[in-house]
């Protein structure tokens, strides 16, 4: 599996670079190679990761050609915009309207949403692996599965030697061009230890690295930064200060005003930021998700992640109430409406309340998705949240969803 298009350099002026994916342009940063107009290159996220020797490039772009003309079409076909659309593209969107949007019985908001998405960020997905390398925790968050207190889960961690050849494995043998590593926030892996496993992998492997890893210290995004990490998520999971503290109970690390700094500290190193927030929390209001949406584009996010709260049993939110997938559905599309050029993950929680859940969030306004790339010894036992594990038939059929709707592994630029 490759779900990757490698683009042509069509101009360069500084770091900034324009790329050409079959006569549609998108723009990428360039940190780590030497570049002349006509090379050909990999870019995720906005920022180059490999390049690529012409004549395997027009090669791959020759076999991809049709699959790519096919894909605009069935795109197209999906995301023609409903009447109203033009009236919400005339004016911003105030609090009152997200409100409104969220409240909504209107279906139409998805088809408007996903027409904006269409508009705006044309077909492009980007696809990130995620490995979960440890699911030690210090922290007692209420609606996590790898709370330090659940004594029911089998707690593992990868060596490096594991680690690398997960990576390895993921990267080589699955073709993904962007790696995702999380693991609870597990201070067995020190600053100076963190990036040395981020250098080691940033010299062997041509990926874009994100890190996912809790709040920590500014000395452990600075130290992966320097190692050559360049994408961050770390979700402040309410913008509610009251909910945010009933969801951290004492002995917590990291209050919502250090998370929110932690943030932006890793925005103003360079990094791409992936943030966002929960959907469902007990307690949460509609009025508390129109806020994470604006704190969300306050945060000046390069990726919204927006995920669903699911109760897990060996938590002390066991018997709340699961809310049903359409909620999330509709702050995804309002988001989208709210912000047309974000660009919006679907994570992979939301498979495990809805099925279908992958195809029905990037037809609601989403446009790039995660998938679990931990190998299935590991997989199972890094439970934030119930779910079932196989990672080549998991991959292979997330693959399928999205061709099904038209979307292509060209860059979503940032």
């Amino acid at each position: 599996m490759c779900y990757a298009i490698p683009g042509k350099v069509v101009g360069i002026r500084g770091r900034n670079v324009i790329l050409e994916y079959f006569s549609e342009t998108r723009n990428a940063v360039n940190e780590f190679f030497e570049l002349s107009e006509g090379d050909y290159v990999y870019a995720q996220g906005g920022l180059i990761v490999e390049q690529i020797d012409r004549i395997e490039a027009e090669r791959l772009l020759s076999s991809w050609k049709n699959k790519f003309m096919e894909l605009k079409r069935i795109d197209s076909e999906l995301s023609k915009p409903p009447a109203a659309l033009e009236e919400l593209l005339d004016r911003s969107l105030n609090k009152e309207d997200l409100i409104q949007m969220l409240k909504s019985n209107d279906d139409r908001i998805f088809a408007m949403a996903n027409a904006l998405r269409s508009a705006r960020k044309q077909n492009s997905c980007c696809v990130h692996g995620i490995i979960e390398f440890s699911n030690y925790c210090i922290n007692d968050c209420k609606y996590c599965g790898i709370r330090k207190s659940n004594r029911k889960l089998v707690r593992c961690r990868m060596s490096k030697t594991q680690l690398f050849r997960n990576v390895e494995y993921a990267i080589k043998k699955l073709g993904f061009k962007a790696i995702v590593l999380q693991s609870g926030e597990d201070e067995h892996y020190t600053d100076e230890m963190f990036s040395e496993i981020v250098e080691e992998i940033a010299k062997r492997f041509n990926a874009l690295i994100f890190i996912s890893c809790g709040t920590r210290t500014e000395s452990f995004y600075k130290k992966a930064y320097d190692a050559g990490a360049r994408g961050v998520l770390l979700r402040f999971e309410t913008s509610n200060e009251d909910l945010y503290n009933s969801m951290h109970p004492a002995g917590s690390k990291g209050s919502l005003k250090e998370r929110l700094h932690m943030i932006k500290y890793a925005k103003k190193l360079g990094y791409i930021c992936a943030t966002g927030f929960m959907v469902g929390l007990p307690g949460q209001t509609i009025e508390d998700i129109a806020n994470d949406i604006i704190m969300t584009r306050n945060l000046d996010a390069d990726m919204y992640s927006i995920g669903p709260f699911i109760p897990h049993a060996e938590t002390p939110l066991r018997n709340s109430k699961q809310q049903n997938a359409d909620l999330w559905y509709r702050t995804i599309a309002t988001a989208r409406i709210a912000h047309p050029d974000a660009n919006i993950l679907v994570t992979t929680a939301l498979e495990t309340i809805d099925k279908d859940g992958l195809r029905k969030g990037m037809m609601c306004g989403a446009n790039s998705f995660m998938i679990n790339a931990t190998p299935d010894e590991f997989a199972g036992n890094y439970d934030i949240y119930p779910r079932d594990v196989n990672l080549i038939k998991s991959i292979n059929s997330k693959i399928e969803v999205i061709k099904s709707i038209g979307r292509a592994p060209t860059d979503i630029s940032i």
